[in-house]
C-alpha cells in the first residue's frame, strides 16, 4: 500500500478529507439529537400516563366501597365451615379489579399461595 489509501496519502490533510469529516460528525450529532428527543418524548408520556393513573387511583380511593348484604352473608358464611368458632370480617376487599387480565401463571401462583394457608382443625 505505501502509504496511499483510497487515493488519499496518508500524510496530507485534504480539503475532500475534512469535509467528509465533518459531514459525518454531523450525520452522527443528528441522528443522536433525534434519538434523545424521541426518549424524552416517550418519558413525557410516561409521567402523563402515571399522572393519569394517580388521579383515578385517588378517586377510586375517595369513592365509598359498597357490597350488598347477601354477598357478605355468603363471604361469612363460607369463613364459618373453615374457622371453628367466633370470628369477625374485619376487610373485604377484590384482590384483581374486573378489567385486569388473568393468566394461567399468575392464577396459578395465586392458587398455591392460597392452597398454603389453609387452617388445620384441631380434633
Amino acid at each position: 500500500m505505501n502509504g496511499i489509501f483510497c487515493g488519499f496519502s496518508s500524510g496530507n490533510f485534504t480539503t475532500e478529507m475534512g469535509i467528509l469529516t465533518l459531514v459525518g460528525v454531523s450525520i452522527v450529532f443528528s441522528v443522536l439529537s433525534i434519538i434523545a428527543l424521541v426518549v424524552t418524548g416517550f418519558k413525557r408520556l410516561d409521567d402523563h400516563w402515571q399522572k393519569q393513573e394517580e388521579k383515578a387511583s385517588e378517586q377510586a380511593l375517595e369513592k365509598e366501597p359498597t357490597i350488598d348484604t347477601t354477598t357478605l352473608l355468603l363471604i361469612s358464611a363460607a369463613a364459618a365451615t373453615v374457622v371453628d368458632g367466633r370470628f369477625r370480617v374485619r376487610k373485604i376487599r377484590r384482590l384483581l379489579s374486573p378489567k385486569t387480565k388473568r393468566t394461567p401463571w399468575s392464577s396459578r401462583g395465586r392458587l398455591v399461595l392460597q392452597g398454603s394457608h389453609t387452617i388445620r382443625r384441631g380434633k
